[in-house]
């Protein structure tokens, strides 16, 4: 009997992929993310450390193993499967925890919303993909 293992090509795409929703996401959210994240054409054109954005390369990597890693344990064999328990993990552990912290750092609830929807939109397409794109040792 074949034995599900973590497929790290998948994986590794879909870090890259999430850098270009991530993209498409604050490129659509533009003005409205920037007033209600109270920052300036200017403070963002000034910003030029490439850390941001190594960070969301490692870390897409990272829970997308960590996804993966989970899938196999949990024998998830198809892309509904995999979307289901992707929304559940991301609204038990990352949603309300982000959440939260907007809360008591007084930001708008239409911030978080933004700023929660892309990584909902990231884990139920890492969720499809994950569970359609298995690798069997």
């Amino acid at each position: 009997m074949k034995s599900l293992t973590i497929n790290i090509v998948a994986v590794a795409v879909l870090a890259v992929v999430h850098q270009i929703t991530n993209f498409g996401w604050y490129t659509l959210a533009g003005d409205n993310w920037m007033t209600l994240a109270n920052l300036t054409t200017a403070q963002m054109q000034a910003s030029t450390s490439p850390l941001p954005y190594i960070s969301s390369l490692v870390g897409a990597f990272l829970s997308c193993w960590m996804l993966a890693w989970l899938f196999v344990q949990l024998k998830v064999e198809s892309p509904l499967q995999g979307i289901l328990y992707a929304i559940s993990l991301y609204g038990c552990f990352l949603f309300f925890t982000g959440m939260t912290v907007d809360m008591f750092h007084l930001r708008p609830f239409r911030l978080t919303l933004i700023n929660e929807g892309i990584n909902f939109v990231n884990f139920m397409l890492s969720g499809a993909v994950l569970g359609a794109w298995r690798k069997y040792a």
